[in-house]
């Protein structure tokens, strides 16, 4: 039992209205991006935001580890957020990757 296979002008001639995407720009969505900013301005703001906390973390090592007035638990949860950051633009990196990876697999 064999299905036949539409003509190629038939059901698909609809996609024609994607050609207007070469203008997009970024809106606030899940990744909480700014309105109006672009996807790579997000992704920026995201790594240094992470920076910040590797940043804050380190010197919360130094300083404590020098003897100043920070608690151990100050500095525990300063590492454990820059843990958290960490891992997160790892998973980020990761599912990229497979995206990326999904897409050169697309069969054409």
């Amino acid at each position: 039992m064999s299905m036949p296979i539409p003509p190629a002008g038939g059901a698909i001639s609809g996609i024609s209205g994607i050609s207007g995407i070469d203008g997009l720009s970024g809106t606030a969505g899940a990744a909480g991006a700014t309105s109006g900013a672009p996807f790579a301005n997000a992704l920026t703001a995201g790594l240094d935001s992470v920076s910040s906390l590797e940043r804050a973390a380190d010197s919360a090592v130094a300083s404590f580890a020098a003897g100043g007035s920070l608690q151990i638990t100050d500095v525990m949860a300063a590492t454990a957020k820059a843990n958290l950051g960490v891992t997160i633009v790892n998973e980020i990196r990761n599912r990229g990757l497979e995206a990326y990876q999904s897409i050169l697999n697309v069969q054409i």
